[in-house]
This record gives C-alpha cells, structure tokens and sequence, in this order.
C-alpha cells in the first residue's frame, strides 16, 4: 500500500520548485505517492484523501520580496491541519516552515518553534545530541553552506540535533508528540548543497518512517 505524502509549498526567498524535485528524489519511491502542491486548501482535505505524512516547505507569515507578500495559512487551513495531526497524522515541518506571523500561536503551537532571524549564509556543523531517537539513528555531525535559523521554540519539543554560532547553541533538528501525531523538524536547507547531503537526506527519510509510527 503506498504513502500518501502532501508536500506544501509557497511563499517567498526559496526554490520551491527546486526542492520539491530534491525531495521526490531523496523520498520517493514506488511505495510513497508525493503531491506537491501550492494550495493550502489541500490542508482542509487530509482526512478525506488519506494523507499519511504532510511535509511543509513554505515562507509564510508576511515575509515579503520583490512586492510580493506571503500570507499565512488562513485559520481554517491550520487548523485542519492541527485537527489532522492530533487525530494521528505527522508533520514533517522543513527549513522557513517556522516562518510565519508572530501572533499565530496555532501553527507555532503545532511546530513547536516560530523563526526569528538568520544571519548570510555560511558554513556551520549540525551535530546529534547524545540521546538516542529513530529520527537521528546513524546520523553524524555533518557541516552544511545554509542559512543558521535562530528560532524561539516551545518546551514541549525535544532536540535531538544543534549547531552553533558565535558560542551561543541553536537547535537545528527537533521532534514532538501532538495529541496521536508527531512533528518533526529540520531547520537547515535552503540549498541545494545541503538537500544533496548525505545525512541531510538520512534526516528527512528517517523523519517520515518515524511520522508513519503514529499512523496506524
């Protein structure tokens, strides 16, 4: 039987068409059906379409470029999604997902974190903590050229992988348990450089069998 996985995408400031081709690559197979889509209405249709994992690669929340401004989910569209998700569905939240408006605390409640600046882009090294998870099994340091994301998250988020800047430590991997649903989070990976990563990519397979154990 195959995965069903939503793949959102939209905003601004990424290739979104890039990564979705990047992520068909790293997840696809004959056993996972991936739908890329712009439409954040496809989120008021995952129980009707039996949706098992929706990965989020947006820039949301009002960021803006060229004029162009990127709104955030509507209420009714997030909150299809935390429904979904607390009913047994899993998030697989990716990089600017965690870029929306500082007053939605529904979304930023589900991700368990909300983005709140980076600095260029450089080279830094992301590296496991010492517990062990399913997510981060056999994943070791690996050093990436990304955007470092600085981001405010919850308690109720446990970190499994972190990077640092300046001396100060920043969480770059996370997961959370949502009432029957899961979250996972991967901050790094606005380039392709860091999509053609290795252990970037044993992350994001590892993140979605994982988001399937809370199906079921």
């Amino acid at each position: 039987m195959s995965v069903k996985i939503l793949l959102l995408l939209g905003g601004v400031h990424h290739n979104f068409d890039g990564f979705a081709a990047a992520f068909q690559e790293i997840v696809g197979d004959s056993s996972h059906l991936i739908t890329p889509t712009y439409d954040g209405d496809a989120l008021l249709h995952l129980h009707d379409e039996e949706v098992d994992v929706v990965a989020l690669y947006t820039c949301l929340g009002g960021a803006q470029k060229d004029g162009v401004v990127a709104e955030d989910l509507t209420t009714a569209q997030t909150g299809a999604l935390v429904k979904w998700v607390r009913d047994g569905g899993g998030v697989l939240a990716l990089h600017a997902a965690t870029v929306m408006r500082e007053g939605n605390q529904l979304l930023g409640g589900l991700l368990g974190g909300r983005f709140l600046s980076h600095p260029p882009q450089f080279d830094f090294t992301v590296t496991p903590l010492a517990r062990q998870h399913p997510v981060i099994d056999g994943v070791g340091p690996f050093t990436v050229h990304d955007e470092f994301y600085m981001q405010e998250t919850s308690t109720d988020v446990t970190v499994h992988m972190t990077a640092e800047d300046r001396g100060a430590v920043h969480p770059m991997v996370w997961t959370k348990e949502e009432g029957r649903g899961r979250v996972v989070y991967i901050a790094p990976g606005h380039t392709a450089g860091t999509w053609a990563a290795a252990e970037y990519q044993k992350l994001v397979r590892q993140g979605v069998v994982w988001l399937l154990g809370s199906t079921g």
